[in-house]
C-alpha cells in the first residue's frame, strides 16, 4: 500500500471517529465502516492495463470488500433495533440504500 494511501486512510479514520460520537457503540461502528466503504467507493476506478492500475484496482477492490460487505443488511438491522431512536434514525437515513453490489 503507498504510504499516501495509509495516511489518507488514518485522518479518514479519525475523522470518522469523531462523527460516530454520541451514538450507540454498534451504530457508530457501523458509521466508521460506511465512512470508509463511501470513500472507496468514490475512488476513481483506473482503466488502463498498466501495473500500477491494475494494483490500484486491486486495491480498491478489497476495500470495497472490508468496508462494504454486509453493509445493506447491517443497517437494515440497525434501523429495526433503533426504530425508537430519532437521532440514530437521521443518521442512517443519510446512507445510499442497497450498496452492495454497486462499486
Amino acid at each position: 500500500m503507498a504510504p499516501q494511501s495509509v495516511l489518507l486512510i488514518c485522518v479518514l479514520w479519525a475523522g470518522v471517529s469523531l462523527a460516530a460520537e454520541g451514538y450507540p457503540s454498534d451504530v457508530a461502528q457501523y458509521i466508521e465502516r460506511r465512512e470508509l466503504c463511501e470513500h472507496f467507493r468514490g475512488e476513481p476506478w483506473p482503466e488502463g492495463g498498466s501495473v500500477e492500475e491494475k494494483e490500484r484496482r486491486a486495491f480498491i477492490t478489497s476495500q470495497f470488500e472490508r468496508y462494504c460487505k454486509d453493509s445493506d443488511q447491517a443497517i437494515e438491522k440497525l434501523k429495526k433495533k433503533y426504530t425508537n431512536n430519532q437521532a440514530v434514525m437521521n443518521r442512517l437515513e443519510k446512507y445510499e440504500k442497497n450498496i452492495e453490489g454497486k462499486q
